[in-house]
């Protein structure tokens, strides 16, 4: 039983990994094609492409009146995007961030704290739901967003390389969202073996909860992330990353409250709200003065990570609901 798991486990780690590598292939086609940087890419099409598996949960929350799940949700994901993804991606490779791309992910990383806090008072100092009207505004920064990025092109990125063709671009198109499926799906079996495997060796279900699952829901950003910087694409990986920040605060929370409101307990949430406003502010410090991103970053953001997990696992154990993405 024990084998016939891990057999499969290592089966769709495979696909896993393939089929990452062909999301990250066609994007840098794609944008060549529709001439924009992989930045934008980055923050758009694959950020929103990874970001469904966590807009399906939280429509489905909010229809059923369970608004707080998509709210631990969207935050849990944030934090691993940041301190997880990006901090291994650090450990194993390394990468630069451009001048260009910091203005723009200091702009969304600026969103999604004000955002983050926003959340904390509203909830705090007047007792209220993320309500209605508080959804379509998310929803409309998120449109805002997503048209300031695509009107924002650059000079000289499109131009390495050959010019991609109509039919190259649509044959890209489809393979990149071919591939986007193929890593939701391989990413959810290598998930369901993960818990099969762990609870046949015998490991608490809180345990398997607070890492197994809350860290599988981030594998596709990482897969996809790492591939990306392994080809040197780090505009795309960053774009992910950050930009999937972004639609989880405004597209999917934002889709959640206009659904259903969402009451956030503030003592149910306030290690992943605060833990995602830190998050932030440690990659904009260290990518604002250093511009580049060593193993030892990715040792200090796996470590704050760490710490998250450990804090909610005391939470847990006190009676206090479990936060985590």
């Amino acid at each position: 039983m024990a084998l016939s798991e891990l057999i499969t486990l290592f089966i769709f780690i495979f696909v896993l990994a393939k089929a990452s590598e062909v999301v990250v292939d066609n994007a840098s086609k794609l944008a060549k094609f529709f001439k924009v940087r992989m930045l934008a890419v980055g923050m758009l099409l694959v950020a929103v492409s990874t970001s469904l598996p966590e807009l399906a949960v939280s429509v489905a929350s909010s229809s059923a009146g369970q608004g707080a799940i998509a709210a631990g949700n969207v935050f849990g994901s944030n934090i691993a995007n940041i301190l997880l993804i990006l901090g291994t991606a650090a450990f194993l490779y390394g990468f630069k961030v451009g001048r260009e791309t910091l203005e723009d992910l200091a702009l969304v990383l600026l969103f999604t704290t004000v955002i983050s806090v926003y959340i904390i008072f509203h909830s705090y100092i007047f007792g209220q739901a993320l309500g209605f009207y508080e959804g379509i505004l998310l929803l409309l920064i998120a449109v805002w967003y997503a048209f300031r990025m695509l009107n924002k092109k650059t000079r000289h990125e499109h131009e390495e390389g050959k010019e991609i063709s109509r039919h190259e671009g649509l044959m890209a198109f489809l393979f990149f969202f071919g591939g986007v499926i193929a890593v939701i799906i391989s990413s959810s079996f290598v998930v369901d073996s993960s818990v099969k495997l762990a609870d046949i060796l015998g490991l608490s279900k809180s345990f398997i909860g607070a890492t197994l699952i809350a860290m599988g829901t981030s594998l596709p950003e990482l897969t996809i992330d790492l591939q990306a910087i392994r080809k040197k694409h780090y505009g795309l990986a960053l774009g992910d990353a950050i930009g999937s920040n972004m639609a989880n605060l405004t597209l999917v929370l934002g889709t959640a409250a206009a659904i259903s409101p969402i009451v956030v307990q503030l003592q149910v949430f306030i290690a992943a709200l605060l833990f995602a406003v830190i998050a932030n502010m440690v990659f904009l410090y260290i990518a604002t003065v250093n511009r580049k991103f060593e193993r030892k970053d990715g040792v200090a953001m796996g470590l704050l990570y760490l710490l998250y997990i450990i804090i909610i696992f005391y939470l847990q154990f006190g009676d206090i609901p479990l936060v985590a993405g």
